[in-house]
């Protein structure tokens, strides 16, 4: 699957997505903007697409807006949180007894 080529612009769009499958445009445009699909939708989606004639696989619901690039290096930088606590233990307090 191409990485420009979505599951959205396959189908021509949010509004025809949600014609064929049978969901409110709103509801698609929000899985658009997630970038995913429900899983208990992706079927559906796939049977329709097909029925439809569309060159749809599991991956393009699986991955609606394109797989991300595996081969990208993905930088994770652990950045040390400082935690700050102003109240002393019950079994610290000289108060208490």
């Amino acid at each position: 699957m191409e990485r420009d080529i979505s599951v959205f612009t396959l189908f021509g769009g949010i509004r025809p997505m949600a014609r064929a499958i049978g969901e409110n445009p709103s509801t698609v445009a929000a899985w658009k903007r997630v970038g995913r699909i429900p899983a208990e939708k992706q079927p559906h989606v796939l049977e329709v697409g097909q029925a439809l004639g569309l060159p749809i696989t599991a991956e393009h619901v699986v991955f609606p807006l394109g797989r991300p690039n595996a081969a990208a290096p993905v930088e994770i930088t652990a950045q040390p949180i400082a935690v700050a606590c102003d109240r002393t233990p019950i079994t610290q307090r000289k108060d208490i007894q």
